[in-house]
């Protein structure tokens, strides 16, 4: 039977020890003892006595079934820390940093002080209707269930706790994929507009009157508002023009080496993506299996690829060791080969290396800003989407000129083409009134 002891707290409370003897360890032959200290929730004295012994009975069975879970003495807070440590290193740098924000700010100061076996559902769909009261998106708020799902699971998975809470949890509130006229994307004369004229064009700059000081004197002089022609830097044209007809992700695309580049074949092969946490940047491999591809381009992206390749040699010598890249010949050791083609086919201009990955987006929306300046009328401007949209462009006039459905899902790096199909399934009504027409064609 289990043995009971009050113990009078600092506070002047009252708690009570329990311990229950399993027996001798037959090695040793020391006594095998299991405690845990309980504080009752009741007040009155006689139903204090009935709440202590019907938890230590409890507890002895459990004891004596090899029941007992080491979470009754563990706090949410203290339990995340072994879950960091243990689970969470498998995932990336940034899934690793969005998890640990998400804890930090939205969970921990809600039900971080809390043992984890105390821990109910209700406390967990508190957290989510807080989200929901301050507006977020259901995307946000399932990543928030997420992330305390994946604690508890693991909880769970160690013995600390006999059941994950969050599975009684209420619904979350779906994600919808955007689909349909939901997506944005250019069109097919918004596109070669884009391609043939916003990339190639010249633009004129204007740069207002403002003062300057001398470096030399340092006598202060005023420099009057001049206008100065600026074209897209050839980089910029391959990345977009890639962007479109490959239908890559943009860390996709930033991660690009040379080497992965085979002008005989005319393919470009994806492996890799480049991603950012808030203190750096790393490698990673594609979002799927699938995401491993080869994917073939047409003669105008190598011509653009060739000339690209040829300018960034001719800027690696131009900067001399503020080049930071790859060079043909020997690395720093003396003693490792070097390549010029390990270097990135996107980089940045003055040192050689890999591009910033929030540069694309930054661009992007610069050239579209200034091509739709030079437009007068409201129908011949670019509408506003972003970069990733120049993706579903590329997809989406593919299916919409009868491309199958099978190759342009290996084109996206999808692992299914029932995912492509679920996204772009609103390019192919027109496709279905062709293959009508094609029927009623052959059979009348």
């Amino acid at each position: 039977m289990a043995n009971i002891k009050p113990i009078t707290r600092k506070d002047g409370t009252i708690a009570y020890q329990i311990t229950v003897s399993l027996g001798r360890d037959k090695a040793t032959g020391k006594q095998i003892l299991k405690y845990v200290t309980y504080i009752p929730k009741e007040k009155a004295t006689t139903k204090i006595e009935k709440e202590v012994n019907t938890f230590a009975a409890d507890f002895e069975q459990k004891a004596k079934n090899g029941e007992l879970v080491s979470g009754d003495k563990v706090t949410v807070s203290e339990f995340v820390k072994i879950w960091e440590k243990n689970w969470l290193p498998a995932k990336t740098p940034s899934v690793r940093e969005n998890y640990m924000d998400i804890l930090r700010n939205h969970v921990l100061p809600v039900i971080g002080h809390m043992k984890i076996t105390t821990v109910k559902a209700t406390h967990i769909d508190g957290i989510i209707q807080a989200a929901k009261d301050a507006g977020k998106a259901p995307s946000t708020i399932r990543d928030r269930f997420t992330v305390i799902n994946s604690v508890f699971k693991y909880a769970f998975k160690k013995q600390y706790i006999r059941e994950n809470p969050c599975q009684r949890c209420d619904e979350r509130p779906p994600v919808k994929m955007k689909t349909g006229k939901e997506l944005r994307y250019f069109n097919e004369d918004q596109s070669r507009r884009f391609l043939r004229d916003a990339l190639t064009m010249e633009y004129d700059l204007k740069y207002g009157q403002r003062g300057r000081k001398s470096k030399i004197t340092g006598k202060e002089y005023t420099v009057k508002e001049y206008t100065v022609k600026r074209s897209v830097p050839l980089q910029w044209r391959v990345f977009f023009t890639m962007a479109i007809y490959g239908s890559f992700r943009r860390g996709e695309m930033v991660a690009l080496t040379w080497n992965d580049i085979d002008e005989k074949k005319h393919i470009i092969s994806i492996d890799k993506a480049a991603a950012m946490t808030k203190t750096e940047k790393y490698i990673k491999d594609p979002k799927t299996e699938a995401g491993i591809r080869e994917v073939f381009m047409p003669d105008e992206v190598f011509a653009l690829l060739r000339e690209w390749k040829r300018e960034q040699a001719a800027l690696c010598m131009k900067l001399g060791t503020a080049w930071k890249g790859h060079r043909n010949g020997m690395k720093e050791d003396g003693k490792t080969p070097d390549c010029f083609d390990e270097n990135n086919i996107f980089i940045q201009v003055d040192t050689g290396l890999q591009m910033h990955l929030s540069s694309p987006n930054h661009k992007f929306h610069e050239i579209c800003d200034m091509y739709n300046a030079t437009r007068e009328k409201e129908e011949d401007k670019l509408p506003r989407i972003r970069l990733h949209d120049l993706r579903h462009t590329g997809a989406t006039l593919l299916l919409g000129n009868n491309a199958d459905i099978e190759t342009v899902s290996h084109r996206l790096g999808h692992s299914k083409a029932s995912v492509t199909l679920d996204i772009y399934g609103h390019c192919l009504p027109e496709n279905d009134k062709q293959a009508a027409d094609t029927l009623a064609a052959m059979l009348n």
